[in-house]
C-alpha cells in the first residue's frame, strides 16, 4: 500500500487527453478523482479499524502501529 500524494494527482494534468477536454469537464473529472481519493482513504481507515478491532484489546494499539504506522 502506498499513500498517494498531491504530486501524483497533479501529474494527471499533464496528460494530452485532458488538454482536449473542455475546462468544465476537466474540472468535473478532477473533482471526481479527488472525491474518490477521499472516499478511498476513509474506507481504508474504516477497514483498518475493523481489522484491528477483532484483536484482543491489549494487542490493538501495538498491532495497529506496527502494521499501519499508527494510521
Amino acid at each position: 500500500m502506498t499513500v498517494r500524494t498531491d504530486r501524483e494527482y497533479s501529474a494527471a494534468t499533464e496528460l494530452p487527453a485532458l488538454r482536449q477536454l473542455p475546462v468544465r469537464e476537466a474540472r468535473d473529472l478532477f473533482e471526481l478523482v479527488r472525491a474518490a481519493g477521499a472516499f478511498e482513504a476513509a474506507t481504508m481507515d474504516k477497514s483498518i479499524d475493523s481489522l484491528v478491532g477483532a484483536l484482543p484489546r491489549p494487542l490493538r494499539r501495538v498491532a495497529k502501529k506496527i502494521m499501519f504506522g499508527g494510521r
